[in-house]
This record gives C-alpha cells, sequence and structure tokens, in this order.
C-alpha cells in the first residue's frame, strides 16, 4: 500500500520534561500520523529498544528525527543507527549558533560522509532563525536558497516560524517554487512581532493560511510537523497542552487538507 501524502507530525521537541511515552499517547489520541523525534530534547530517544516498544505499543511510527544545534559525531551516529533500525527516511538537523564554530566544522566535513554512506536517509537542514549565522545557508537568503542546496547537496526542512514576518510573503511565497525540490519537511507554528517564535498557529502574524494555500497549488508532498513552544508554566497542564496540538490539526486541516480553491 502507497503511503499516503503529506503525513502530520508531532515533534517531540514541545514535551520539554515529559517522557516519550507521553508524546506517543498524545499522538495515538489525537491521531497524528507519526513522530518527529527531538534528540535533545527527550533523552529516553536515546534507548533504540525502548523506542521500538513504544512504537508497537502506540502503533505511531518515527517518522523524522531532530538533532541538535549543536552536533558532533555522537549524535550523528546515534541519529543514523536508529533511522536505519526504524527504516526513517528523514534526519532534520538544527543549524549552529553562529559561535558554535566546532558543530559547524563538523557538519561541512562529516555531513557528505554521511549522505554518501547512507543514500537511503534524507539530511535536511532546518533554516536557523535571525540572530544564526550560517555560512552555507545565509539567514533568510530566499532569493538564492535553491543554488545553495544545490551546490551543497542538502535538503531543506523549512521552519516557518524562523523567517522574519516582512520576508514571509514576499521571500517566502512568492518564490517558493524555486526551492520547494528541495524540502523535505515543513515545520508549522507562528511568532508575534516580539520575536518569539514557534507560537500556536492560530494566534500571531504570519500570513499562515496563504504559504499552505500555495503549498496545495504546487503539489507539496512531504510531511508537516507541528512544533510549539510551550511556556514551563503551560507544561505543567497536559489537558492544556492537549488541547493546543488538537487545535493545531484542526487549523491544518481546515487551511490545507480540506481547503476548497
Amino acid at each position: 500500500m502507497q503511503e499516503k501524502r503529506n503525513l502530520l507530525l508531532l515533534s517531540s521537541s514541545i514535551f520539554v520534561g515529559y517522557g516519550l511515552d507521553m508524546v506517543f499517547m498524545i499522538a495515538k489520541e489525537l491521531s497524528y500520523d507519526g513522530i518527529d523525534l527531538a534528540l535533545f530534547n527527550n533523552f529516553d530517544a536515546w534507548n533504540i529498544d525502548y523506542v521500538k516498544r513504544l512504537i508497537d505499543i502506540y502503533n505511531i511510527p518515527v517518522k523524522s528525527i531532530q538533532t541538535s544545534n549543536k552536533l558532533n559525531k555522537k549524535e550523528i551516529v546515534y541519529a543514523v543507527e536508529l533511522a536505519n533500525e526504524l527504516k526513517i527516511k528523514n534526519i532534520n538537523i538544527n543549524a549552529p549558533k553562529y559561535y558554535n564554530r566546532r558543530s559547524f566544522k563538523f557538519m561541512v566535513k562529516n555531513l557528505p560522509l554521511y549522505q554518501k554512506a547512507h543514500s537511503s536517509i534524507k539530511f535536511s537542514i532546518i533554516n536557523p532563525p535571525k540572530n544564526y549565522i550560517l555560512n552555507f545557508l545565509p539567514e533568510y537568503s530566499f532569493n538564492n536558497i535553491a543554488e545553495i542546496l544545490k551546490t551543497y547537496k542538502l535538503n531543506l526542512s523549512l521552519d516557518a516560524s524562523n523567517i522574519e514576518e516582512d520576508k514571509f510573503d514576499l521571500h517566502l511565497i512568492k518564490k517558493i517554487p524555486t526551492f520547494l525540490p528541495y524540502i523535505q519537511n515543513i515545520y508549522l507554528s507562528d511568532k508575534d512581532r516580539k520575536w518569539n517564535w514557534h507560537l500556536p498557529l492560530w494566534e500571531w502574524n504570519l500570513k499562515m493560511p496563504s504559504f499552505l494555500k500555495k503549498l496545495r497549488q504546487l503539489e507539496y508532498d512531504w510531511n508537516f510537523i507541528i512544533k510549539i513552544d510551550v511556556d514551563k508554566k503551560k507544561l505543567a497542564d497536559i489537558e492544556k497542552i492537549k488541547l493546543m496540538i488538537k487545535k493545531s490539526k484542526t487549523y491544518y486541516l481546515e487551511n490545507y487538507i480540506n481547503l476548497k480553491f
């Protein structure tokens, strides 16, 4: 059976301080299609047997792995091992901060080697927020991002919330056809004018309905991932978290899957 297009995944990065069992339980209860497994926020994600057991218990697959912005050999080796063991096709890498030269040099030197050795896995860079600088992925250079990705043989996991509001329409929505072929995943969330990002989709400023409509028109056929930063005070109330995640899915269904042209 052919896998359906546009899977909606739930990122475990939402659940800081919670165990993976809770993540899988909520994804199952709210009928998400799978998990984006954040290695840096969920320490029990580093136990392959435990992850496999949760997949079996809840019948929810892990469809992508998200690594930290401090990538090193230990993390990428485990991510690749986990991906191969679970037949995961996507490893999404957070770009290092501008002062983290060690991780930057490690990525430039080693990512091509891992890509060559593991051709079944798509290694994708997550576009960084404004206060990051990455030499081979200039901040928000959507005019030439397709050429950058092509030159370095990279894929892109697009984090919509990391794009500046004033460039979201001009640089992203209008020019997305040029780099859409390189996108493997899209992280969905919103932001406000004070540069608080990864907020719930329905609350703030990005032209998300226009963005999702454009993707439908272009027949984007990869995954979407709900990724929200939750205030630590709200994390104590799991029912509020579940409601937020449920509303995120409803927003996605209304503005993408069930969109009427």
